[in-house]
């Protein structure tokens, strides 16, 4: 039986546990990974480091919102804050990954995180900053329009779907070294890719569709992982 590629997915803190959404753990073992959630542990880079170095792929998930002092801003009043000891362990475990050149896949407050790492900013709450903005909370459905230049263009092999939306918050700034792969038609950032390194992040939640486009944005993931040594 082939080996299966082992992936790394980051947690939450509250309430004294370590947690994270089920599914995102069966999406990967759903398409053929071994998921491994990461504990969030503050300020530990050789612990972190060393559970990087084991896996194969790392996916980063959403839920709430960063410390905007990470992009030099104050807090919206709508701030939904994460714990400050999740965005801590994930810095880490982002830039190991990377150092490890391992394939990366962000979700929705992941792919804002990982706009944050790179130096990006975010649009703190969409429906006050943004002019004129679709719905994108609560499950709210919107097509996203991909550049067909991008590497999720290469992968999804279309440039316009339907996507599911649970995010009050959405990049801003982009990131150095990262470019934008899809757009909403009220101009909000749906994907992102980096030009260095094997980073995709989508805005929406393909582990929540049973979808074509979900499938092969997961099986491009694992295949990725699969070629690790």
């Amino acid at each position: 039986m082939p080996s299966k590629p082992l992936i790394g997915i980051t947690t939450d803190y509250k309430d004294k546990h370590n947690s994270i959404e089920e599914v995102y753990s069966k999406a990967v073992a759903g398409y053929g990974g071994l998921p491994v959630l990461i504990p969030t542990v503050e300020d530990n880079t050789q612990y972190l480091s060393n559970i990087v170095s084991r896996i194969d792929g790392l996916l980063i998930p959403g839920s709430r919102d960063m410390d905007p002092k990470h992009y030099n801003e104050e807090p919206h009043p709508k701030l939904n804050p994460m714990n400050p000891e999740r965005t801590a362990a994930e810095y880490i475990v982002l830039e190991s990954a990377l150092d490890k050149e391992l394939p990366v896949l962000g979700i929705c407050g992941g792919m804002q995180f990982i706009n944050v790492f790179f130096g990006g900013s975010l649009h703190q709450d969409i429906q006050d900053l943004v002019e004129t903005p679709l719905v994108h909370e609560k499950g709210a459905v919107h097509p996203v329009k991909l550049n067909e230049e991008s590497q999720l263009y290469g992968i999804v092999g279309k440039n316009e779907f339907t996507v599911n939306s649970y995010h009050h918050q959405a990049v801003n700034k982009i990131g150095k070294g990262l470019k934008a792969s899809a757009h909403s038609s009220d101009g909000i950032v749906e994907g992102l890719e980096s030009e260095e390194h094997s980073l995709i992040a989508v805005q929406w939640h393909p582990e929540l569709e049973d979808s074509d486009i979900s499938k092969k944005i997961f099986e491009d993931f694992m295949a990725k992982c699969n070629n690790q040594e």
